[in-house]
């Protein structure tokens, strides 16, 4: 009877050290292969637990930890975009590093699908008219379309997306302004739970004597939205909404906001120029400001973006850089050297459209509202 009971121990000790410290290292691709061993494995390896446990595993899922892959939108056209330090001395030509998603989108002839944001491997893309959006995971290649109820016609619309891990759910976020005056807006606020598969309308008002205008995409940073926005009295002001407990607060001053080692960053020049000599202030959690000098020439615009770092602390920025015309903005990626003094930069790629990046970790979430109809997919 003991050789029996150590036996079965054993057995159970075995598979909880394969699928907690073997499998949630192994990369996406490995594990949906491995689905097939058996209906233990299948069962398993869908399993939103399984999912969370691979994502914390990951080398890259950190917010702070180096950046190696992004995401890019390019019209109805999507990339993804590896790059190693190493290879940087050696490699003049970067579209070998560019991998073309396809995906088969709902109405997508019809409609362009416009980046809204990227959350621990899951893309969310929302058409012109707002009327829904898709959650689409590139790694396992499902994706899944989301209702978005009380569209407002003639309404300036922006949304985002993140996640909350207190309550451990996905929020889609669409603020519909409404201009019903001079410098005067009402503010109509919906949020969207994947995890209940509904939304819901909150109420609130920035400002009642003032006229904001937020701008898409948002940054997300620590389970917060970040938009650029313009203030009728303040001019150029950050908009952001907390994810968790659902307000919304007012930040002055900005030039182009960006995600640098997760912490949010904003970018201006110190003479007044578009061109010259340019400060990236980052806003760490500790309370500090860290300034980055950044390379003289590099234009700065309220559409460039930048994410950063990776391994040896250089980041990428969406140029353009002095010389090339401007409607190049935000159709080139650039990367930026700070190790150098002063600092380095060097254009990776061009694009004929514009473009948004982000920062892009593999997983293998599901983009459903529930566990169990992913399984039925």
């Amino acid at each position: 009877m003991r050789g029996k009971v150590v036996i079965k121990q054993q057995g159970y000790l075995f598979d909880d050290l394969i699928f907690q410290e073997i499998l949630t290292r192994l990369p996406v691709t490995s594990i949906i292969r491995f689905k097939s061993v058996s209906k233990q494995w299948y069962s398993t390896l869908s399993s939103s637990d399984f999912a969370k446990a691979h994502l914390i595993k990951s080398p890259y899922s950190h917010p702070s930890a180096p950046v190696n892959t992004l995401f890019i939108q390019c019209s109805n056209n999507r990339y993804l975009f590896t790059y190693n330090d190493d290879d940087d001395d050696h490699i003049s030509d970067y579209t070998d590093n560019l991998l073309k998603l396809d995906a088969d989108f709902w109405d997508e002839k019809k409609n362009e699908l416009f980046f809204t944001g990227c959350c621990n491997g899951l893309i969310c893309l929302t058409p012109v008219h707002k009327k829904y959006f898709i959650i689409w995971n590139p790694a396992t290649r499902k994706m899944h379309k989301y209702a978005s109820d009380g569209y407002l016609l003639r309404a300036h619309v922006v949304c985002g997306f993140g996640y909350v891990s207190s309550v451990d759910d996905y929020k889609y976020v669409r603020v519909s302004i409404v201009h019903v005056g001079w410098q005067k807006s009402n503010y109509i606020v919906h949020v969207f739970s994947l995890k209940e598969n509904k939304g819901r309308k909150i109420n609130f008002d920035f400002d009642p004597d003032a006229d904001i205008t937020l701008y898409d995409p948002p940054v997300l940073i620590n389970e917060t939205l970040y938009w650029r926005a313009h203030h009728s009295q303040y001019n150029l002001v950050i908009v952001s909404f907390d994810l968790g407990v659902e307000t919304f607060d007012i930040i002055k001053g900005w030039t182009y906001l960006g995600v640098m080692g997760g912490c949010l960053s904003k970018c201006g020049d110190c003479n007044g120029s578009n061109i010259g000599d340019m400060t990236m202030r980052i806003f760490e959690s500790t309370g500090t400001v860290k300034s980055i000098d950044l390379p003289k020439g590099l234009i700065s615009t309220g559409d460039s973006q930048t994410i950063g770092f990776t391994r040896t602390g250089k980041f990428f920025v969406t140029g353009p850089f002095e010389g090339e015309i401007w409607h190049v903005v935000r159709k080139t990626l650039g990367i930026v050297d700070t190790s150098s003094k002063p600092a380095q930069y060097k254009r990776l790629l061009k694009f004929d459209e514009r473009i948004n990046i982000a920062r892009y970790v593999p997983s293998l979430v599901s983009p459903f509202p529930t566990e169990e109809l992913s399984r039925l997919s």
